[in-house]
């Protein structure tokens, strides 16, 4: 404990999920986190439980998709803390549909989030490093999706494998600054975003997956975090331009999904509440002045 005393974590989405494990676990390690973020409601409470934890929060506004709204985060999260060593360019959306059907909005939006704010995030995080001189770790998160895909969630995969290839140049382009750039696939996780997924606690998808996946349960953003943790780390000083996968094994598994009337209507619940989370957090999306 304690690798990253004196560090200063920038990490877009982090109010929520995945995002939030990872400022949790890098402040338990002594880093001060800056969180730019659409849902300041989320964010204001993740910046709370790192104070609790003894470092600093900074609490941001900005959407990834929005140029203006990214680089000032970056530049005001160097104003407060005088530096920035790890970006971990987390924000994502899922959009599901068929290529028949698909809205325009919903394939723009993912790509506007998932790629151009990956690469928003890292422009702006790495300008800052290269600018102070001091080197820097930055991670981006993918999806097991960037090798796996499926009828209605192909453009989610399509800007998941976006990211993993980008991540490939960016460790050339930024290794004369000492800059390293990484980036992980995380199978199902227990988050928002992916709770049509994971499903409920003893629920019916939940069961399944379990059974499905060799190490026998579900992702916790704990188990993201800690990857993230080793790559920002001086363990993680020699690995750049990496694709880590880390799903519990689910992308070789030959388990298979039995239909189950319970599991259906579980899936129609939790959707509905995805729609719900969709509607409230849109305008902010939509927001990128």
């Amino acid at each position: 404990m304690g690798q990253l005393i004196g560090k200063v974590a920038f990490i877009t989405g982090a109010g929520s999920g995945i995002g939030r494990g990872i400022a949790l676990r890098l402040a338990r390690e002594g880093a001060d986190i800056c969180i730019p973020d659409i849902d300041q409601e989320g964010a204001r409470m993740t910046a709370d439980l790192v104070t609790q934890l003894g470092r600093q929060a900074l609490v941001l506004k900005a959407n990834v998709a929005s140029h203006l709204q990214i680089q000032a985060a970056a530049r005001d999260c160097v104003d407060r803390f005088g530096r920035l060593d790890i970006a971990v360019a987390n924000a994502g959306i899922g959009r599901g549909g068929s290529v028949l059907d698909m809205p325009l909005k919903d394939w723009q939006d993912q790509i506007d989030v998932n790629l151009t704010g990956v690469f928003l995030t890292v422009q702006a995080a790495a300008q800052q490093m290269a600018r102070l001189g001091n080197g820097g770790r930055i991670v981006c998160i993918s999806s097991l999706a960037a090798l796996n895909t499926s009828g209605t969630m192909w453009a989610y995969s399509a800007t998941k494998v976006g990211v993993a290839m980008m991540v490939r140049g960016w460790a050339q382009d930024l290794g004369s600054h000492r800059i390293t750039v990484n980036a992980i696939g995380p199978g199902v996780i227990e988050t928002p975003l992916a709770a049509g997924l994971a499903g409920e606690p003893q629920g019916a998808i939940r069961s399944s997956l379990e059974t499905r996946t060799p190490v026998g349960r579900v992702g916790q953003p704990d188990d993201i975090a800690g990857l993230v943790n080793f790559m920002a780390g001086p363990d993680g000083a020699f690995m750049s331009g990496s694709y880590v996968v880390m799903d519990g094994g689910l992308r070789d598994s030959r388990g298979s999904w039995e239909p189950d009337p319970k599991a259906a209507e579980e899936q129609q619940r939790l959707f509905g509440q995805a729609v719900e989370r969709r509607m409230k957090m849109q305008p902010l999306l939509d927001d990128r002045s």
